[in-house]
């Protein structure tokens, strides 16, 4: 189906049998620049990566929404990109706080606090790790 866009220009060229020739350039050079616009979208929305599934989620931000229950194995609920998700983190964190998401655990994911750095220079990623050891 997608083929069928690159015939514009070709189905255009019947506009020369049917219109006079100050009417059918004219036509003809807007159908080409119309034509040249569309793949140029196409091309570029064709290089762009791919953005579905989890792993499309880590590197972005989301917000703490709430703390769950101690007996429920994810610790955090958080939002991202319009979507709640099971979140689990070393870190205390409270609702409303700003975090990133570092790693898809399961059908969860693993978050760090957006400024987290401890003093020990020990950065969030590499605590979250004890995480992973636990799956």
């Amino acid at each position: 189906m997608c083929h069928l866009i690159l015939l514009m220009p070709v189905l255009g060229l019947p506009i020369f049998w049917l219109a006079p020739l100050s009417f059918a350039i004219p036509s003809y050079v807007v159908i080409v620049l119309i034509s040249a616009f569309l793949y140029w979208l196409i091309t570029r929305a064709m290089r762009k990566l791919i953005q579905d599934g989890f792993q499309s989620l880590i590197g972005t931000e989301a917000e703490v929404v709430s703390k769950r229950a101690l007996d429920n194995p994810a610790q955090y609920l958080v939002r991202s990109q319009g979507e709640l998700w099971s979140a689990y983190s070393t870190d205390n964190l409270q609702p409303g706080e700003q975090v990133n998401i570092v790693a898809v655990k399961g059908i969860g994911v693993v978050v760090e606090r957006a400024e987290n750095k401890s003093r020990s220079g020990e950065t969030g990623s590499e605590k979250n790790n004890a995480i992973w050891s636990k799956a």
